[in-house]
C-alpha cells in the first residue's frame, strides 16, 4: 500500500434487505461510505435530507454526524467503515450522484468475498480495492458535475464572506435566477443557500480551529450579520454549538 495511509479499521457489508434499518444521529469516528445499488435510502447530511436512488453513494467524513431513516421498501446496498493510521484528506464527501460504474458492483462483490475469506493478505486486498473505489468516486464526481454548477460554486467560493443574493449569482453565470436556482437544486439535492451555509460553516470550523478570532469575528468573516443566526446554522450543520466546537 505504498503511497497511501495504512487502513487500521475496516468493516464492510454488502447486503439485500426487505427494509432499511434506521441509524440514529451520531458523530462517527470513521469514514462511512455507502453505495445504494438498488432501491432507495434516506439520509441527513450536514442538516439536509437526501434520498439516495439506485446508483448513488454517500460519504461521511470522520467526525461528521450520520443519520439514516427507516426505509420500508427493499434495497441492496454496500457500506464501508474505514479508519486510517494517519490523516487522509478527502476530495469528495456528501451525496455523490450516479456513482456506480459498469464494474462497481463486481468490485463490491469482490470485496465481500475477500473480506469474509481467511486469506493472509485479505486486509491488503480489501484496502487496495477500497482505494480503487474511492478514486473512482472522485473521477465520477468530476465527470458528472454540470459546467454551470461548477461556475456557481466558484462564484460562491470567491464571495463567501460577502452578502450573496441569487440575482448576482445568476448574472455571474449568465442564467436567469429561477433557472439558476432550479438547476442547482436538481443537481446538488439542496438549494443554493443551503449550500452557501454549508460552505460558510466549513470555513467557520477552520477559523475556529486556528484560534485567532473571536466567535463573533468568525461569524462576520463567514458572511453572517447576525451571530445568533450563525450559531443556529452551525448547530444544525455540525450537531453542536460554535463554542462547544472550539472547546472540543
Amino acid at each position: 500500500m505504498s503511497g497511501f495511509p495504512e487502513i487500521t479499521f475496516f468493516h464492510y457489508s454488502f447486503k439485500r434487505c426487505d427494509t432499511v434499518e434506521s441509524l440514529e444521529a451520531q458523530a462517527i469516528p470513521y469514514i462511512d461510505l455507502t453505495y445504494c445499488v438498488e432501491g432507495e435510502m434516506h439520509y441527513i447530511y450536514e442538516g439536509v435530507e437526501y434520498t439516495l436512488s439506485a446508483g448513488d453513494a454517500i460519504l461521511y467524513p470522520i467526525g461528521s454526524v450520520r443519520k439514516r431513516f427507516f426505509g420500508d421498501s427493499p434495497a441492496l446496498y454496500a457500506s464501508f467503515n474505514v479508519k486510517f493510521a494517519e490523516e487522509f484528506p478527502l476530495s469528495v464527501s456528501g451525496v455523490l450522484r450516479k456513482s456506480l460504474r459498469s464494474d462497481t458492483v463486481q468490485m463490491l462483490e469482490s470485496i465481500r468475498k475477500t473480506h469474509t475469506s481467511l486469506g493472509e493478505e485479505k486486509n491488503v486486498k480489501c484496502s487496495a480495492l477500497f482505494y480503487y473505489l474511492y478514486y473512482q468516486l472522485v473521477e465520477t464526481a468530476k465527470e458528472n458535475e454540470h459546467p454551470h454548477i461548477k461556475h456557481i460554486k466558484r462564484y460562491i467560493a470567491a464571495h463567501l464572506s460577502e452578502k450573496i443574493c441569487l440575482a448576482e449569482i445568476a448574472e455571474a453565470v449568465h442564467l436567469v435566477p429561477h433557472y439558476c436556482s432550479a438547476l442547482f437544486s436538481k443537481h446538488e439535492g439542496m438549494s443554493i443557500f443551503d449550500f452557501i451555509n454549508l460552505q460558510r460553516i466549513e470555513l467557520a470550523k477552520n477559523l475556529i480551529m486556528s484560534g485567532t478570532l473571536t466567535l463573533s469575528e468568525i461569524a462576520e468573516h463567514c458572511g453572517f450579520d447576525d451571530y445568533n443566526y450563525f450559531s443556529r446554522v452551525f448547530k444544525k450543520v455540525s450537531g453542536t454549538s460554535p463554542g462547544r466546537w472550539r472547546t472540543g
